[in-house]
This record gives structure tokens, sequence and C-alpha cells, in this order.
């Protein structure tokens, strides 16, 4: 399914398609990867969409191929049509903890290996927790989290 949104074209694919769709722009002339990213939405089954975001440039055409994942179904990497999605996949692995099955080195990039859990999921904790920069005295309390009335984490 094709949908338009803000003058960019959006297809709608399953998980198990998502590498075809992307090769399919990628042999219409799509050739630059200009993002990959997603989104949680944890009260959904297939809690996470992952949006590839392609750029044609002979016509300086914009296509989005927006994919719904469940916890843990693997995406086939597209690194062998776009060497640049390989950082962009470790991304999504490390911060969403989607794997990317083909990646040639999937591991984390931006957290620290021995971190637990995936700090752009909707479920991970918002703070509150005593983090020691190495400064002098130990801060041993916690600063209640405030939420603004009517809103809550």
């Amino acid at each position: 399914m094709i949908h338009v949104a803000d003058g960019i074209p959006t297809a709608f694919v399953e998980a198990s398609e998502a590498h075809d769709a992307v090769a399919r722009a990628h042999a219409a002339g799509h050739g630059l990867l200009v993002d990959l990213t997603a989104f949680d939405t944890p009260e959904r089954e297939d809690r996470f969409d992952v949006v590839y975001v392609l750029h044609r440039l002979a016509d300086h055409a914009r296509l989005r191929v927006q994919v719904r994942v469940g916890e843990g179904v693997a995406l086939a990497s597209v690194t062998d049509l776009y060497p640049a999605a390989n950082w962009y996949e470790r991304e999504l692995y490390d911060l969403f903890g989607i794997p990317f099955s083909g990646h040639p080195d999937l591991r984390r990039i931006l957290m620290p290996d021995d971190w637990v859990g995936h700090p752009l999921r909707r479920d991970h904790p918002l703070g509150g927790e005593v983090v020691d920069y190495g400064a002098a005295g130990r801060r041993d309390t916690v600063a209640p989290l405030v939420f603004p009335e009517g809103t809550s984490r």
C-alpha cells in the first residue's frame, strides 16, 4: 500500500518483504539511503516501525519504506544495497533491540557493551538513577521525577 504524507510517498510493507521492497526502489534509481530510523509503539503486537528514507538523485524524488516489526523479529539487512546502512542498522539494534539478519557486524555502537536494555524503547526507565561522574563526594539520594498535571511516564 502506498500513502503520500508530507509530499513523500510511503510504501507500507511486511517484514518478510522489506529487503525486496528496498531492492526494487534501489533498482528504480533510489541510490541514496537518506535515513533509517524506527519508533516504538509498545501497545501494538508489532511494536516497532522501521522507516527507510530513500532518494533518487536524477529527479530528487524521495520514497519512504515503512515496516512493522515485532519484538525479536529480524529484518534482512540492506547493507548489500546500501553500505551506509551498516551504521544505521547497528544504531537501531543498539537503541531499540531490532536485529538485522545478514548484517556484517551487528553489535552495539553507542551504548557500552555491558549496558542492559535499549534506551529508545518506550518501556525503558526514565531516569532517577544515581550516575557517578567521578566527581568528589558521591550523591546517595535520587531526586524524584515530577510529571506535569495529567501526564505520566
